[in-house]
């Protein structure tokens, strides 16, 4: 056998391996690729606080006092301002690179007494239905705002709530909309500051075994991807109130910072909330042998049935 024919160019090589469309992208600018989010919620706290000079009177006390009055019958707005459903299917990479823009990351806005300072930090997250301003989330997220406002209570040191995007821009929460806690869902709006957002386009119902990925903000790691499959459907009913509580079972990772995250098919349309983890053992009383993780989610008929036609 002759070892020359086995020994080509690097050169030669490169030039082979770009014609078939496999060649490495070379990235100009690595601070593009490698994102400091923790850097962008720190400036978010100046944003934050210049906001609320800007806007006196327009912070969390504010949205508490009127919740009630701002939550509607379950029909927030006309279905004809949601983005059509996507067709035509697309790589992972081409799915994080359409969707990022309309992940949101939750943030709290407080003051912190022991550092007598005022700071933001991120605990959820959220998705952007429409460009002017309505977003989903977990009924969790919001629930301190709702009950505390339904029960008139006031929360010291908590200034604002806001939305941050991947680009370090700020949302102040100004509505919450709907809420269903029985199957964990939210609808808010908040306050672009004459931006645009970049809404999700709203899938339908995805069965057993569809590709899905998950894109959300889990402790601190920001714009975090993953893929995985829908694993179960369920549907139970509480035969008290006849409420029925659906839920969408996925393998994509998430954790605790999740919450509200965006699941996307892989078309890059908006097919579920991330919701709530049950962890299984093998010896539940003793939280041994961990077995498996359930990843519970909302699915997003649930969303559309929000918008009227």
């Amino acid at each position: 056998m002759n070892k020359k024919l086995f020994t080509l160019p690097l050169s030669l090589i490169a030039v082979v391996l770009a014609l078939l469309g496999v060649a490495p992208q070379a990235y100009a600018d690595h601070d593009a690729l490698f994102q400091d989010y923790p850097a962008k919620v720190e400036a978010a706290t100046a944003l934050a606080r210049e906001y609320m000079k800007t806007h006196p009177g327009q912070g969390s006390d504010s949205l508490r006092h009127n919740v009630i009055a701002g939550l509607s019958d379950g029909r927030v707005a006309s279905s004809r301002v949601l983005t059509p459903t996507r067709k035509r299917k697309l790589s992972a990479r081409e799915v994080f690179e359409l969707c990022r823009p309309s992940s949101l990351v939750v943030c709290r806005f407080e003051h912190n007494n022991a550092y007598a300072l005022d700071s933001a930090y991120s605990n959820a997250s959220a998705v952007a239905l429409t460009s002017d301003g309505i977003c989903a989330t977990n009924y969790h997220v919001v629930a301190d705002l709702v009950l505390s406002g339904a029960l008139g209570h006031e929360v010291k040191n908590d200034l604002m709530r806001f939305l941050m995007d991947h680009e370090g821009n700020i949302y102040p929460f100004r509505q919450v909309l709907h809420v269903d806690p029985i199957n964990d869902m939210a609808i808010i709006r908040v306050d672009t500051n004459g931006r645009k957002l970049t809404p999700a386009s709203i899938g339908t119902d995805v069965p057993q075994g569809t590709t899905v990925y998950c894109l959300s903000h889990p402790s601190g790691a920001y714009y975090h991807f993953t893929d995985g499959m829908v694993s179960n459907c369920t549907r139970s009913t509480n035969k008290r109130t006849g409420r029925d509580k659906y839920i969408l079972e996925i393998t994509s990772d998430y954790g605790v910072g999740a919450s509200g995250g965006p699941i996307f098919d892989d078309c890059g349309n908006l097919v579920a909330l991330v919701s709530s983890t049950f962890s299984l053992y093998a010896q539940p009383e003793q939280y041994r042998n961990f077995q498996m993780a359930y990843k519970q989610t909302v699915p997003v008929f649930l969303i559309r049935e929000c918008f009227t036609d």
